[in-house]
C-alpha cells in the first residue's frame, strides 16, 4: 500500500485544517516580557521551527534560537518563550529539553499530537496546540507544525496575522497547480536518479534546501547535499575540483525566489560558470507565489513530489524509514 502519495496529495487539505486548528486554539498571552524565543524540535518537527525563524525574521524583534538537541541554551529563563514542537510527543531530545526549560522557569508552550510531551504539558498546565497524529509520518505534517508555530507566536504578541491570508493564497496557488506540480516533479526526479543532487539557496530560504535534503534522504533513500549563498562562496566553492568522479556525478539545482538578495543572484551567475566545468548539469528551480511563505511552501511541495518520484525511480518505498526505526529500537535498549 502506498502511504506517502495521499499525504503529499492532501497537503492543501492539511493547510486548511491547520488554519482551523490554529484559529480555534486557546493560548494565554505572555506572562512576562518575552526577550528571546527558543523553538525545540527534531527532524520533520525541527525543520518547521527553522523555517518559521526565517519567515518571521523581519517581524520578530527578539532573538530566535532553534534547539535540536537534548540540552537548552544557558540564557533560557522566565523571559524566554520556549516552544516544544514534537509530532509524536515522544521525541526524546525534545522531551528532555522541555523538562530543562521548565526547570529554568521559561514560559513553555507545546505543539504536539500527544505522547509524553502532551502529558507533561497537561501536568504543568502549559499552552498546547494539538495537531493530528494519524499519519505516523512527522515529515508529511510540516504544514501543521509551521502554521501552529506561527499561530503560537501571534497569540504571544510577537507577530501579526498576515500569515493567515498568505496561507489561504498558498492553498489557492497549489490547488491551481495540482496537475502540473507532479508532472514537473517526476521529470526532476528522473534526472536525479543515479546522481548526487546539490541544492543551493539564498540564506533567507536555506531552511527550504535543508527540508529538500531531508525529504530526498527519507523518502528517496538517496544522498543529497545543500549549502547557502553567499557563505558557500567563501569556502565550498573552492572544493569544486575534487574528487572529480563525485563532481561528474553531481547535478546542481539553484532554488530561486523573488526574495533572493540581488548580489546572491549575481553570485549564482558567476558560480554557475565554475560548476558547469565539473557537474553533469545545472538547473534553476523558480518559486511561485507572492509572499515569502507562499514561495517557500511552493518549493517544499514541489520537491516533496520530487522525493516521492525519486523513491519510485530507486525502487523503494517512500514511506518506510527502516534505518531510523532500527536506530530507535537500539537506543530503546539502553
Amino acid at each position: 500500500m502506498d502511504k506517502m502519495r495521499p499525504l503529499i496529495e492532501g497537503f492543501t487539505h492539511q493547510l486548511r485544517d491547520a488554519l482551523k486548528i490554529g484559529q480555534a486554539a486557546k493560548v494565554k498571552p505572555a506572562g512576562k516580557e518575552i526577550r528571546n524565543i527558543v523553538i525545540a524540535g527534531m527532524g520533520g518537527s525541527g525543520i518547521g521551527g527553522t523555517l518559521v525563524a526565517s519567515l518571521t525574521q523581519d517581524e520578530i524583534k527578539v532573538p530566535v534560537t532553534i534547539s535540536k538537541s537534548y540540552n537548552i541554551p544557558a540564557f533560557v529563563n522566565e523571559h524566554t518563550l520556549f516552544i516544544a514542537s514534537s509530532f509524536s510527543g515522544n521525541t526524546e531530545e525534545t522531551l528532555e529539553a522541555l523538562g530543562q526549560a521548565l526547570q529554568a522557569g521559561a514560559q513553555c508552550a507545546v505543539i504536539t499530537s500527544g505522547g509524553k510531551i502532551g502529558k507533561l504539558a497537561r501536568e504543568n498546565e502549559l499552552d498546547v496546540i494539538n495537531i493530528p497524529g494519524d499519519s505516523d509520518s512527522p515529515r508529511a505534517n510540516m504544514g501543521y507544525s509551521v502554521i501552529q508555530l506561527l499561530f503560537m507566536l501571534h497569540y504571544k504578541g510577537l507577530t501579526g496575522s498576515a500569515f493567515v491570508q498568505q496561507t489561504e493564497s498558498l492553498i489557492q496557488l497549489l490547488d491551481e497547480e495540482k496537475d502540473q506540480l507532479p508532472e514537473r516533479a517526476e521529470k526532476l526526479a528522473n534526472g536525479i536518479k543515479g546522481y548526487l543532487p546539490v541544492f543551493y539557496a539564498d540564506t533567507r530560504i536555506y531552511p527550504v534546501a535543508v527540508r529538500i535534503q531531508q525529504q530526498i534522504n527519507e523518502n528517496g533513500k538517496h544522498l543529497c547535499h545543500t549549502n547557502a549563498f553567499p557563505e558557500m562562496n567563501h569556502n565550498e566553492l573552492v572544493g569544486w575540483e575534487h574528487p572529480e568522479q563525485v563532481l561528474v556525478d553531481s547535478k546542481v539545482y539553484f532554488l530561486k525566489t523573488t526574495y533572493d538578495h540581488p548580489r546572491v543572484r549575481e553570485r549564482y551567475r558567476i558560480s554557475r560558470e565554475i560548476f558547469s566545468k565539473k557537474a553533469a548539469n545545472i538547473h534553476d528551480i523558480e518559486a511561485k507565489g507572492k509572499s515569502l511563505l507562499e514561495q517557500c511552501f511552493y518549493l517544499i511541495h514541489l520537491t516533496d513530489w520530487v522525493s516521492y518520484f525519486l523513491a519510485a525511480a530507486n525502487d523503494t518505498d517512500a514511506f518506510e524509514i527502516k534505518a531510523i526505526d532500527h536506530l530507535k529500537s537500539e537506543l530503546a535498549k539502553g
